[in-house]
C-alpha cells in the first residue's frame, strides 16, 4: 500500500513558475516546502494503516521515502517521521529509503511486500 503526500511540498510551494531568462532560455522553478504538521499528518496515516494491516495478519510496516540525500526538505521529512515513530509508533517497523532507490526496487520487484 502506498500513502502519498499531495497537499504540500512541491505541489504548493512558492516560488514557482516558468520564466524567460535574459539570454532567451526558459527556466521552470518549483519550490518544495514541508512543515512538521504536514509531515506528521501523512506519517500518522501510514503508521495507523500499518497497525491495522498487522492486526489483520498482513504485513504491517512503514517505509518512509524521501530525498534526504539531496534535499533539506527530505532531511526534515526523515527526521520528523523518525521522531513521530519513536514517540508514538515504536511498535510499527520503520525503514527509510531514498526516492530513486525506491523507484528502482519497485521496478525490480513489484510484488515484494516489504
Amino acid at each position: 500500500m502506498i500513502v502519498r503526500e499531495l497537499t504540500g511540498g512541491v505541489y504548493f510551494g512558492e516560488p514557482r513558475g516558468i520564466e524567460t531568462l535574459a539570454n532567451g532560455e526558459r527556466r521552470g522553478v518549483n519550490t518544495q516546502v514541508y512543515t512538521t504538521h504536514e509531515i506528521h499528518r501523512i506519517a500518522r496515516v501510514a503508521f495507523e494503516l500499518a497497525r491495522e494491516r498487522k492486526a489483520a495478519g498482513l504485513p504491517g510496516s512503514v517505509t518512509s521515502v524521501e530525498k534526504a540525500n539531496v534535499m533539506e526538505s527530505g532531511q526534515l521529512w526523515r527526521e520528523e517521521v523518525q521522531a513521530l515513530h519513536d514517540a508514538d509508533y515504536a511498535d510499527v517497523p520503520l525503514t527509510h529509503m531514498y526516492a530513486d532507490n525506491c523507484a528502482m526496487q519497485l521496478l525490480k520487484s513489484p510484488n515484494n511486500s516489504t
